[in-house]
C-alpha cells in the first residue's frame, strides 16, 4: 500500500470515527483502542491524521464561509487551495533536504466530506527519511489556556519525552511535544502546534518512520523543535486562513471543554463512598482529568473526558450515528436515552492478552459525551493486569450521570 493510500485510508478511519468536522490528529494509535478514546478529541479539530502515536487536539466548529469574497465549499476554506498547494507549501517550510511521496488534500478533494487541507511527506535530512504530516484548523476566539491545542500533553496518558510551551510576542501560542507512544519498539512523535489569534490552528507532526509506525529509519524524527516551531508559524499558510467573505460571520462556537478542575469536582461527587483520591500534580489540558483513587486496598488511575454537546444539531445526529454503529465494545442503552459502550483492552495491538485498562464511553441524550476509563499504574503506558479499584458498573456510574449534560 502506497503512503498516499494509508493516508486516505487513515483519514477514513478518522471519519468513521468522527463523522463531524475531521480531527488536527487521531494519533494515539490508529489501530488501537486509543483512536476509540480520542474521537472526541478528533471531533474537536481541523483535519485529522491517524498516527501510531498519542494525540493532542482541538475544539470548535468551523466558520462557514471562505475568503475572496465568494462563499467557500463545506467548512468555510477557500477553494483555490489544492492538494498540490498544501504539499508544495508544506514542501517550501522544511529545511533543505530530500523530499519523497509528498501528497495532501486540498479543499473539496480528500475522501472524507468538509475535510480541511492537510498534507504529508517523506522528509530525508541526510540520516533517514522521517514522515512528516500537516493538519490545518480553526478555533473558537479569543484563544485562551483552555484552548485546545494551547496546552502540553498529559503525560499520564501520553508518555512524553518532553514539552515547550510558548507564548509568541503577537499572542500566538505555540506547544512542541516529544511524544513516545510505542516505548518498546522507540517510535517517537514529534508534533509542533501553532494556534493563531486569528484563529487559525496548524499541526505539524512527524515520526522517526518512513511510515506511521515501525519499522524505524532513525533514532529521532528528522526536524529539530525549532525547525518545527518555523514550519508551523510560517505565513506561507496564510491564503488557507483567508477571511471570511464581507457580510458574512464564522458558526457559532461549540461549549467550550471544562477544566480539568471541573471535571475533577464532578468526578469526585460520583465515587463510591470511602474512596480515597489523589489529584497529583496541576493538570491544564482541557476536556480531560485523571486522579489516582484507592477502594477496598486497591488504587488505579481513573481518566475522564468530557466532549460537550456540540451546538450543530446535524453534528449531533452524526455523531449519535457513528456511535451507534461503533463495534470495538458493547453496546447497551440506558433508559434515558443515553447510549454505552463497554470495552476491555489488553495489551497486544489487537486489544488481546489480559485486560490492561477498562472503559465506559457514554453518548447521553443531549449529545455530552463521556469516557472513563481505568488502568492500574501510574500511567497508561505503564498499565498492569490485575483487579481494577472501580468494577465497570461504578465506571458507568459515574459516566451516565446527568451532572455532565449542559
Amino acid at each position: 500500500m502506497s503512503l498516499d493510500e494509508e493516508f486516505a485510508d487513515l483519514l477514513r478511519d478518522a471519519a468513521d470515527l468522527a463523522p463531524v468536522p475531521p480531527a488536527a490528529d487521531l494519533a494515539g494509535g490508529a489501530r488501537r483502542h486509543h483512536r476509540r478514546r480520542r474521537r472526541r478529541q478528533a471531533v474537536l479539530a481541523g483535519v485529522g491524521v491517524v498516527t501510531a502515536a498519542a494525540v493532542v487536539v482541538l475544539a470548535v466548529p468551523l466558520p462557514g464561509t471562505g475568503g475572496s469574497g465568494t462563499a467557500a465549499p463545506a467548512g468555510g476554506w477557500p477553494e483555490q487551495i489544492t492538494a498540490r498547494f498544501m504539499a508544495d507549501t508544506l514542501t517550501s517550510v522544511l529545511p533543505p533536504g530530500q523530499v519523497g511521496a509528498a501528497g495532501g488534500y486540498g479543499v473539496g478533494d480528500g475522501p472524507v466530506p468538509d475535510l480541511p487541507p492537510s498534507a504529508h511527506l517523506l522528509y530525508d535530512d541526510g540520516s533517514g527519511a522521517g514522515m512528516v504530516t500537516l493538519s490545518t484548523g480553526r478555533v473558537a476566539l479569543p484563544i485562551t489556556d483552555a484552548t485546545w491545542g494551547t496546552q502540553c500533553a498529559d503525560p499520564v496518558e501520553t508518555p512524553s519525552e518532553g514539552c515547550e510551551r510558548t507564548v509568541l510576542p503577537g499572542g500566538g501560542i505555540v506547544v512542541v511535544d516529544k511524544l513516545a507512544p510505542d516505548a518498546q519498539a522507540q517510535v517517537r512523535k514529534w508534533q509542533a502546534t501553532y494556534t493563531g489569534t486569528d484563529g487559525r490552528q496548524v499541526t505539524i507532526w512527524e515520526v522517526n518512520s518512513a511510515s506511521f509506525g515501525p519499522p524505524l529509519t532513525r533514532p529521532t524524527p528528522p526536524l529539530t523543535s525549532a525547525q518545527l516551531v518555523a514550519a508551523v508559524t510560517s505565513s506561507a499558510w496564510d491564503p488557507v486562513f483567508a477571511k471570511p467573505a464581507p457580510g458574512t460571520a464564522p458558526d457559532t462556537a461549540d461549549t467550550a471543554a471544562p477544566a480539568p478542575a471541573q471535571i475533577l469536582a464532578t468526578a469526585t461527587t460520583l465515587l463510591p463512598s470511602g474512596t480515597r483520591t489523589d489529584t497529583g500534580a496541576e493538570q491544564h489540558t482541557p476536556g480531560q482529568a485523571h486522579l489516582a483513587l484507592t477502594l477496598d486496598g486497591r488504587t488505579s488511575m481513573l481518566a475522564v473526558h468530557v466532549q460537550p454537546r456540540p451546538s450543530d444539531n446535524a453534528a449531533v445526529a452524526r455523531e449519535r450515528d457513528a456511535f451507534e454503529k461503533d463495534t470495538s465494545g458493547t453496546l447497551t442503552h440506558t433508559p434515558d436515552g443515553s447510549s454505552v459502550l463497554v470495552r476491555e483492552t489488553g495489551a497486544t495491538k489487537t486489544g488481546g492478552g489480559p485486560t490492561l485498562r477498562w472503559s465506559v464511553e457514554v453518548l447521553h441524550p443531549d449529545g455530552t459525551k463521556v469516557l472513563t476509563s481505568e488502568w492500574n499504574g501510574a500511567s497508561e503506558a505503564q498499565a498492569l493486569p490485575g483487579i481494577p479499584a472501580l468494577t465497570v458498573d461504578q465506571l458507568k456510574t459515574i459516566a451516565t450521570a446527568p451532572a455532565w449534560r449542559h
